[in-house]
């Protein structure tokens, strides 16, 4: 996950990792069958979340 400040906030003891070589870091989630707490930490993140770039 991308390690937005609600993010960091909802998950403070939580790892950090290079998803693939050359990214940022980001925040690992362990328990991805936890659907309620994933569903919470989107809705959080949100609008924190750059808008799209246009494709050209």
């Amino acid at each position: 996950m991308k390690p937005t400040k609600s993010a960091v906030a909802m998950m403070p003891d939580t790892n950090r990792e290079l998803p693939y070589d050359g990214a940022k870091e980001m925040l690992l989630v362990d328990d991805v069958e936890n659907k309620e707490f994933l569903r919470e930490l989107l809705d959080e993140m949100y609008e924190e979340l750059p808008a799209s770039k246009e494709k050209k």
